[in-house]
């Protein structure tokens, strides 16, 4: 392989570990099991502080723990990702905020640091440990959906979510 084909190799399996990544936040946020088993190898293990375990298993338990939410959001900022074959170490900069349903919008910044393996040819998360940085809750205000005019689309915690639209 040469210098170019090694580096084009490298940009792919960053990118394709970034859209693991991805598809772990719209899976939480969207309330969808499975897609955020579809992130992890089936021996996995993750540790949320509140949860340690499989991370196949923590994905119904989130879906469970935010069920009440009205909605939550995560989004992702700094990555880095330290390639070494077919194994991955990365460290991912988060912030998940949210309607708690209760009057409280927590914000949690946090950093995934994960390791990926990639396992016939697909890359998911072997390894998790969430670190807390800084959390915040503030009180929720009524949303200004009563604005004369304007009429939103409201984003939704299932697979009835616009985004699922196709």
């Amino acid at each position: 392989m040469t210098g170019l084909d090694a580096e084009l190799r490298a940009l792919v399996d960053r990118q394709r570990i970034y859209e693991v990544l991805t598809r772990y936040c719209r899976g939480v946020d969207r309330g969808d099991v499975e897609l955020i088993r579809s992130v992890y190898h089936p021996d996995a293990q993750d540790d949320h502080g509140m949860f340690k375990g499989l991370g196949v298993d923590f994905a119904p338990w989130i879906v469970e723990y935010l069920r009440g939410w009205k909605q939550c959001q995560h989004f992702i900022g700094n990555f880095t990702c330290d390639l070494d074959s077919d194994v991955a170490h990365t460290e991912t900069y988060c912030l998940s905020i949210g309607d708690d349903g209760q009057g409280h919008n927590p914000a949690v910044y946090n950093r995934y640091i994960d390791r990926f393996e990639r396992r016939n040819g697909e890359w998911r998360i072997a390894d998790r440990v969430v670190v807390l940085d800084v959390t915040r809750v503030e009180s929720s205000t009524p949303p200004f959906d009563d604005v004369p005019g304007w009429n939103f689309t409201w984003g939704r915690r299932d697979r009835g979510d616009l985004s699922y639209r196709r």
